[in-house]
């Protein structure tokens, strides 16, 4: 469109006028046009209407502003105004700079890796990747390169709008990427873009986000509203040059107010918007929403990819419409990709831009694409699109050529480019591109767009940087949603508290009322560790919470919306008011009845100390997961880091004692600096009494004269009956009290800014996400290799035999539902979703269950496919005249919409898994393996078959739209009875949906009863379906019957009761839509639904259901199978796959072996040789600790791996592949021989290095024990993870249960010293009792204990008596220990214990004879698990829906 500069109409309006009146005026709309006519006249005038009451309001006194929110007209002001530049006086002082940018791009050549670049990832080739570091900068690794675009030129200039069209693998998503600045996943980008003349390293570094890419998946945080979530992303975009007197508030509201309307979502502004897990928005609302937050960036250039997926054919109009005003009034430039766009649709674009296999067969105006290719000899058949027509093209298959132009057309890509570069249209392309070039260059938008971008700047955000907003109004927006995300997740809220609120109470009640005594020390001690322990596995669970909000961060990131760090530093500011809460609910609960000491400044003082350990902790497990995106590494890195410095705190081994390899750790451990100032701040001034048994030697009658009596506790002085507690600091730990404050406190506040900034900067700087293109895997040698012509024709034949052969091979099924109603539990009584649905599929139908977004049609299928597990069913369902039996799910095929497969295996292990489960247990496997080839070769999915199905979030594996093919191949191979198919075509381009149809119709034809929901059918499409089932909002039918020839029927019904009439070229699907009033702002003029119910059709229907159900046999006898196979062979399939899952999941078991064993070697080299003095004896204990924490590890690592795996089992139980059983039994069996092989080398790394007791009892109790424990604990993270549903939640239970684990192992306190209550039951139910006494009496059973200088406690005989003589009768009484020189007169040394076994039963009470019952218990403990496992499994078997 030509613009005049001097009109009188800004010319952003003339031209937004002329789109309105230009899409009305089109031909073909949906069979309404006079309808449309009058909305559209309606339109402009209140445009009109609307701008001259602007221009008054605009005039008025300020006073206004407050009722910003009342007036509807005053709402719309703002995007009006300011962007359209209209004449009033308010926008002429402000004086606003527009933001225009036109795209250039030159002889584009991207290059990525090619297919055998990358093979499946098992423990195998990792184990060599890591004796090959070099590769993992890229050296030496080989591959080919692919080239993706080939010398791609063209332009869009501002105001326009192209679109892209091209089969999936064409190239069109690389290009929208590539023109959006998102390099990072290609290795090579040759040629030039130009934004307007600004080069795209300049437009990365000071406009990002100018330039927007809005991807095919919707990524947004579920448990925010909507509104929420607009809101928070207009926070960050409000600019700084509003309109006068306009608040940022009013700014927000303003244009909430305008997407709203736009996009059709007023009425949903509340709803959470929601995910596979939460309930919230539709598929196709949740689509809207991120159109909406795209739009919020108000950047220059948007490029959509497939934005219209999973919108119903109305809604897709109106989206693209909304598209057409933007982009005309707001002179944007917008380039989109689309599949199966209609006809409406492709004329509202400019230009369109064909891809074919990287190469460029048309580029030219909307209009004359058609004409060029039938001049080519290409024929378009009538009611087909244009854009399917245009990407036919490129499918030999699908094109239809002209007679007598046979030889003369042009069969692959390259020569396609080859004609297109000859032709006129591209001579003048080329030539209107030399002319935008030109006026670029004369008139230099980029100056203009500099100044806009700086106008747009809030005040004290840098002019040079992307971000919009400052960054103080980043963090404020940010801590805003923060707060929004915490306190709406209850379930996590009352976890989290719950479980600080339980272990507060359950620590002080096991070290109740600690004595002032020498045993009560050790006690205190303990339990100070006990607090910084506890408050540091809570952070660890923040671990989980911080990676699952990081695929939205780096959208984000792309949108320029904020700084990576703002992000970080609102959730620490977040972060403040929880962890007071949480320090103050464990200390309330903890300190008082512990009997810590009782000074207020103390009890603050352990508060802030605590409040800033737990805040330094949530900084170094974020850091982890600030530098990558694997849960496992992060685990894996951070639970290592926590076992050193659990070990190196200073209480397990006191400073003294440390190896000098070793003993830096200590001084750059951040938890050393948190325990020594709680244990200064608690013991520094207060005196230990050494009266009482076994705090003071010798002991007993005879013995009162303290003069020569000491107190057992370290720092004790011969001749004073009380330790004080500065000297125990001093001589046991070598803690200086009066370090309390500096530096112990400020370390801690040191390390928490020192987190706080690493993570911050990290999240800046480090990019974790590749920019999107995914990564395909390949079985090692079955990368597929670019195919010869002849190979190309050779396939193309093979596949058109098949679909040709299709022989009649069903039994005839009918089937039938009368009544149908499905209601859910919602907050004000039930929600009614169905309502009374009546219906019926016999054999060779092929039926069309249409409606709007919110319909309830994907409800339906999944209530009719008994899918269901929640809210309340009635209705009767009959199959081939018979009540549902068992293998109703079995012997019916469901596609669902969610695409859900085992990401470890190949696309052709996937489909054999399910032919071999599902078919028939008499077909040979050969003939199964045979029909599975069949369908690969059908759904075109050659050369995908040997590639791993992978996992989009992680960017490897096959796209969006090959899962959608696998999802109906998985089906298929079963040869279901009735198939069901929700969105077979959604995601998928007009070519890939018309294969489908086609090959479901001919499914049809041989026979199978098919009900199938579609969303934006093309004409061509639609003539593949005889029967209709169409839902309005509410779950009610407004038709059910045949569509008849040319739809007429159906048509002829909906215009006999009072529907507008259809125009004969309209598309008949896009005509009912818009008449029951499907669309973003659709109206329907009549209630359809009452219409129905009155209806003749509707009766002989009820007539005919009625007749069924009178005949049909409620009580049916046959032979039903549950399963197609036994179980043995279920057992067998399922756990080979699980096998082969566990080898492909490299980063799950290399991880885990790393991590064991630098556990084991920092144990081994911390306790390196150890000695036989009463110390070590503890040592040797503690030696075993360090195993409680890697138990931890591999409790918190099981989980998210059966939770993954539990996903895949729900879907492929729910269609019967197998029993929950096989499921069961294989989770836990395919852990045993790396469970083996990881504790030899745990053991190995650390049973020798400490020098434990090298007899071959000794360690093969030892390997038998530390097996069946970690068996033990990686069923438990089982347990734990079924009964958690997600990862958060289990996140908040393993604190839990390991601190109660460890806490009565009676280890750090004994079960003498602890309640009564808990010593009676809880700690003789705990594992890690039996686990440690076992290893300890294995290991102390035969040792001496030879004291040296340090222990040996020293008093001084009376006069006159030899140390022997003195001791004596304290000897004879039964006393432990020796005394080393009984002839000295001077000063005994007397050593607290003589052997090994005195050691163990004096302090713990543990028993040699306990030996083998202990093994035994912990076997019995692992068998616990397992039935409780399998308990849960069956329990749970089904998922929530």
């Amino acid at each position: 469109m030509v613009k005049d500069p001097g009109s009188v109409v800004p010319p952003s309006v003339a031209d937004s006028v002329d789109t309105i009146t230009d899409t009305a005026g089109r031909d073909g709309g949906f069979g309404e046009p006079d309808a449309n006519a009058v909305d559209v006249e309606a339109a402009i005038e209140e445009y009109n209407e609307l701008k001259k009451e602007l221009s008054r309001i605009s005039r008025r006194s300020s006073t206004q502003e407050s009722k910003l929110e009342e007036g509807v007209v005053t709402q719309e002001e703002f995007n009006l105004d300011e962007f359209l530049h209209s004449m009033s006086y308010e926008n002429q002082q402000a004086g606003t700079t527009p933001k225009h940018l036109g795209l250039i791009w030159k002889h584009l050549t991207v290059e990525g890796l090619g297919a055998d670049a990358h093979t499946i990832a098992t423990v195998f080739s990792d184990l060599f990747k890591v004796l090959r570091p070099w590769r993992y900068f890229g050296i030496g690794l080989g591959g080919s390169k692919k080239t993706i675009l080939r010398g791609l030129t063209g332009f869009c200039k501002d105001g326009e709008m192209l679109l892209v069209l091209g089969r999936p693998g064409a190239g069109c998503s690389t290009l929208l990427k590539v023109l959006a600045n998102m390099r990072a996943s290609y290795t090579k980008i040759g040629g030039e873009i130009s934004y307007g003349g600004i080069d795209p390293v300049t437009f990365a570094d000071q406009y990002r986000g100018q330039v927007v890419y809005n991807e095919e998946e919707d990524q947004h945080y579920p448990t925010l509203t909507l509104k929420q979530t607009l809101q928070f992303a207009l926070r960050t975009k409000t600019p700084g040059n509003r309109l006068p007197d306009e608040t940022k508030n009013d700014f927000v509201n303003k244009l909430i107010y305008l997407l709203g309307n736009m996009l059709g979502l007023t009425k949903q502004m509340e709803t959470l918007v929601g995910n596979a897990f939460v309930r919230g928005l539709s598929g196709g609302e949740r689509k809207r929403l991120s159109i909406a937050e795209v739009m919020t960036t108000q950047s220059s250039i948007n490029c959509w990819d497939c934005s219209t997926r999973g919108l119903d054919a109305a809604s897709a109009l109106d989206y693209v419409r909304s598209l057409r005003i933007m982009t005309d009034v707001f002179n944007k430039t917008t380039v989109a990709t689309l599949y199966q766009a209609s006809n409406n649709i492709f004329d509202l674009f400019d230009k369109v831009l064909l891809l074919d296999d990287g190469y460029c067969i048309y580029f030219g105006p909307v209009n004359k694409a058609k004409p060029y290719f039938e001049n080519l000899g290409f024929h378009c058949p009538p009611r087909k699109s244009t854009p399917d027509f245009l990407t036919g093209l490129c499918n030999p298959l699908e094109r239809e050529v002209k007679p007598g132009f046979e030889k003369d057309i042009p069969q692959h890509a390259s020569e396609f480019q080859e004609r297109f570069y000859e032709s006129d249209i591209y001579k003048s392309m080329i030539a209107e591109l030399e002319a935008y070039e030109e006026k670029v260059h004369h008139e230099q938008p980029a100056e203009k767009f500099k100044e806009a971008v700086a106008e747009e700047h809030q005040k004290h955000a840098p002019k040079k940087h992307p971000y919009t907003a400052s960054f103080y109004q980043q963090v404020k927006a940010l801590t805003i949603r923060q707060y929004y995300l915490l306190i709406k997740d209850y379930q996590a809220l009352i976890s989290r508290y719950g479980t600080i609120l339980i272990q507060g109470l359950i620590t002080a009640s096991c070290f109740f009322n600690i004595p002032l005594t020498g045993i009560g020390a050790f006690s205190r001690s303990g339990a100070l560790l006990f607090a910084v322990l506890f408050n540091a596995f809570i952070s660890q669970s923040e671990l989980v919470n911080f990676l699952m909000g990081r695929p939205i961060l780096e959208k984000h990131k792309h949108f320029a919306m904020y700084r990576p760090s703002a992000f970080y530093i609102a959730q620490v500011i977040m972060d403040v008011p929880y962890a007071i809460v949480q320090v103050l609910l464990f200390q309330i609960c903890s300190y008082f009845m512990m009997g810590l000491n009782l000074t207020a400044g103390r009890f603050f003082t352990y508060f802030i100390t605590l409040f800033f350990i737990n805040m330094m902790m949530n900084g170094f497990f974020r850091f982890f997961g600030a530098i990558t995106t694997s849960f496992f590494f992060a685990t894996q890195v951070s639970g290592v880091l926590l076992i050193s410095s659990v070990i190196y705190t200073g209480y397990v081994v006191p400073y003294n004692f440390m190896h000098p390899w070793l003993f830096w750790v200590y001084w750059i451990n951040p938890l050393a600096y948190g325990y020594k100032a709680l244990l200064v701040n608690e013991m520094a001034g207060q005196i230990y009494s050494c009266e009482g048994l076994g705090n003071s030697v010798p002991f007993g009658s005879g013995y009162e004269d303290w003069n020569h009596k000491v107190c057992t506790m370290k720092g004790g002085t011969s001749g004073e009956n009380f330790v004080r507690g500065d000297d125990y600091l001093r001589s046991q730990l070598s803690y200086e009290p009066n370090h309390l404050w500096a530096p112990d406190f400020v370390a801690c506040v040191g390390f928490f800014i020192l987190f706080t900034a690493a993570t911050a900067l990290a999240m800046e700087y480090i990019s974790t996400n590749k920019g999107g293109a995914l990564t395909k895997l390949y079985v090692p040698g079955k990368a597929p290799k670019p195919r010869t012509t002849e190979e190309e024709d050779e396939r193309r034949r093979k596949q058109a035999d098949i679909t040709d052969n299709m022989g009649s091979i069903s039994t005839g099924t009918t089937f039938t539902w009368q009544h149908i109603n499905y209601e859910v539990p919602f907050k004000g009584g039930p929600l009614q979703l169905l309502n009374d649905i009546s219906g019926i599929v016999k054999p060779g139908h092929l039926t069309a269950l249409m409606g709007s977004s919110g319909a309830g049609k994907t409800t339906l299928l999944d209530v009719l496919a008994k899918r269901k597990t929640i809210g309340k069913v009635d209705g009767r369902v009959y199959l081939n005249n018979e009540a549902l039996m068992s293998d109703f799910e079995r012997i019916t095929g469901y596609c669902e919409q969610m695409d859900i497969h085992q990401p470890a295996v190949t696309v052709r292990e996937a489909m054999r898994f399910s032919a071999y489960l599902r078919q028939d247990k008499d077909i040979p496997e050969a003939e199964k393996d045979e029909y599975v080839e069949q369908i690969i070769t059908l759904l075109e999915m050659e050369d995908i078959a040997d590639a791993q199905i992978g996992d989009v979030s992680q960017g490897a594996g096959i796209s969006v739209e090959e899962r959608k093919r696998l999802t109906i191949g998985m089906e298929l191979v079963a040869k279901p009875k009735l198939l069901f198919l929700d969105e077979p075509t959604s995601g998928l381009d007009a070519q890939s949906s018309y294969n489908i149809i086609r090959f479901i119709r001919k499914l049809a034809d041989a026979g199978w009863p098919v009900l199938c929901t579609i969303h934006q059918p093309s004409a061509i499409l639609f003539e593949h379906f005889d029967h209709l089932l169409l839902l309005v909002r509410g779950g009610r039918t407004a038709y059910h019957g045949e569509i008849g020839p040319d739809a007429r029927t159906m048509i002829d019904y909906f215009e006999s009761n009072g529907g507008p009439k259809c125009s004969p070229n309209a598309n008949p699907a896009e005509y009912i839509l818009e008449v029951v009033g499907a669309g973003t702002a659709g109206k329907a003029k009549r209630d359809w639904a009452d219409i129905w119910k009155k209806s003749i059709q509707a009766k002989l229907l009820d007539d005919e259901l009625e007749d069924i159900h009178r005949n049909a046999n409620q009580n049916p006898k046959r032979n039903a199978l549950t399963y197609a196979t036994g179980f043995w062979y279920q057992f067998w399939l399922v756990h080979n796959r699980m096998m082969l899952v566990y080898w492909r999941s490299p980063d799950y078991n290399i991880g885990r072996f790393i991590t064991l064993m630098f556990t084991a070697l920092l144990s081994g080299f911390t306790y390196w040789k150890i000695s036989f003095t009463s110390s070590d004896m503890q040592n040797r204990l503690f030696v075993l600790f360090s195993t409680f924490i890697m138990a931890n590890i591999l409790i918190i690592l099981a989980q998210p791996k059966f939770m993954t795996e539990r996903l895949y089992f729900r879907r492929e139980y729910a269609s019967r592949f197998y029993g929950w059983m096989p499921f069961a039994f294989t989770s836990v069996l395919v852990e045993i021989p790396y469970i083996l092989f990881l504790s030899a080398f745990f053991m190995g790394g650390m049973y020798w290095t400490t020098g434990l007791v090298n007899t071959p009892e000794a360690c093969g109790y030892f390997y038998l024990m530390l097996i069946l424990f970690v068996f033990w604990a990686v069923t438990l993270g089982f347990v734990i993870a079924s009964v958690a549903e997600i990862p958060t939640m289990a996140a908040v239970i393993n604190p839990l249960v390991i601190s109660m684990l460890i806490l009565f192992a009676g280890l750090m306190q004994t079960a003498s010293a602890m309640p009564r209550f808990w010593s009676s039951w809880m700690y003789w139910l705990n594992p890690f009792h039996y686990y440690i006494e076992g290893l300890a009496v294995n290991e102390m059973a035969d040792l001496p204990v030879i004291c040296n200088d340090i222990d040996f406690v020293k008093f001084s005989p009376p006069t006159g008596q030899t140390c022997g003589e003195y001791l004596s009768s304290f000897f004879a009484n039964g006393a432990p220990g020796y005394v080393n020189n009984p002839n000295a007169t001077d000063i005994c040394d007397y050593c607290t214990f003589k052997s090994g076994p005195e050691y163990y039963e004096l302090t713990f009470g543990w028993s040699a004879d306990n030996k083998w019952r202990d093994i035994g218990v912990i076997a019995a403990f692992f068998v616990f698990n397992v039935l409780v496992f399998l308990a849960l499994c069956y329990w749970k078997r089904l998922g929530r829906r």
